[in-house]
């Protein structure tokens, strides 16, 4: 699945929703801010949120680039709409894609926001 533009978090004031809303799930690599929005027009909306303490510019794409990935595999199986942030932790920039993958799965599990149709 490839994820429209108009499914990502631009505004200051969503990302900010989101932190005092939502609830947060911590991994070893991501935390997950959830606010579920049932009148949204699209499925979900998502933003990645990286600091320079992750790493530099280069590991911060890297790892921005596999979060977007796995989101798009992700986004056919989620069962909720609602808004989605991302936040990578330092040792995030160490992960390879598959530890990454694995991490948001079972983040979006606890938060209840996937399907099990079609597991990978």
């Amino acid at each position: 699945m490839r994820l429209s533009r108009v499914m990502r978090m631009k505004s200051r004031v969503e990302f900010s929703r989101v932190r005092e809303q939502g609830v947060s799930f911590g991994g070893r690599y991501l935390v997950l801010g959830y606010l579920p929005e049932p009148d949204l027009n699209t499925d979900f909306k998502f933003g990645i949120i990286l600091t320079r303490k992750v790493g530099n510019a280069v590991s911060r794409n890297r790892i921005r680039r596999r979060v977007r990935a796995i989101i798009g595999e992700l986004g056919e199986r989620v069962a909720q709409s609602g808004y989605l942030v991302m936040i990578a932790r330092k040792q995030a920039s160490l992960a390879s894609f598959e530890e990454l993958r694995d991490d948001l799965k079972k983040l979006a599990r606890k938060a209840g926001i996937l399907s099990d149709i079609n597991p990978r």
